[in-house]
């Protein structure tokens, strides 16, 4: 089954918001509840709408997945990115979602936001299991 991505870029991005809604709450504050009714309504659609193998990855396996690839910029600078195409879906969207204001390359990001990012899932995840089971 296809990837409806214009759906998932949506959804990823509502996570995003109601992830970030979270950080600066204290699990049991009832200001909590809309975003964790609305990230119960995205997991109920991650169930119902499969997007491959990759959503049960663990970022362990993740970050071995994806490499890290040097590069060297039209201005002869180099960098180390990661590729687009090295993301699996549903990844690809949810980093997306969550740098979509940093600066890239055509063909990737820089693998220091990648990084962060998965660092910053790790925490996120740990946040909203604190606020679901306070």
């Amino acid at each position: 089954m296809a990837i409806d991505l214009k759906s998932l870029w949506q959804r990823e991005r509502a996570r995003r918001a109601a992830l970030w809604g979270l950080e600066d709450l204290r699990p049991g504050d009832d200001r909590a509840k809309l975003h964790l009714s609305i990230l119960d309504e995205i997991d109920r659609q991650d169930l119902e709408q499969s997007h491959g193998a990759a959503a049960l990855m663990t970022i362990e396996e993740l970050r071995d997945f994806v490499p890290e690839t040097p590069y060297e910029s039209s201005d002869g600078h180099h960098f180390v990115i990661v590729l687009d195409q090295h993301i699996p879906e549903v990844w690809r969207t949810r980093f997306e979602a969550a740098n979509a204001i940093a600066e890239r390359f055509p063909e990737g990001s820089f693998a220091h936001d990648w990084r962060r990012f998965l660092r910053t899932w790790v925490r996120d995840m740990k946040r909203l299991e604190a606020h679901r089971f306070c």
